[in-house]
């Protein structure tokens, strides 16, 4: 399982991780910052927990050119032994 993790609050408005990953962020017309779409707010953070490892691969390009380091992306192996 793939863990994405988004601080809006500290985003700047730059639109890189929009045009790098469109499916997966969008721009609010109300305060000019990005969001991280399918996401649930837990404190001052947006997560999206996925399996999808193209969804993985895009958003670690947006984490990649965020000037301002705000996206994480976190891998948990889930495999459980009997």
């Amino acid at each position: 399982m793939f863990i994405i993790s988004f601080q809006r609050k500290k985003c700047i408005g730059c639109n890189y991780c929009i045009e790098s990953s469109p499916l997966h962020f969008k721009m609010s017309k109300t305060d000019g910052k990005s969001f991280l779409l399918n996401s649930i707010k837990k404190k001052n953070f947006y997560i999206l927990k996925t399996n999808n490892y193209f969804t993985y691969l895009k958003c670690k390009i947006a984490s990649t050119i965020c000037p301002v380091n705000i996206i994480k992306l976190f891998y948990i192996n889930c495999f459980i032994k009997n």
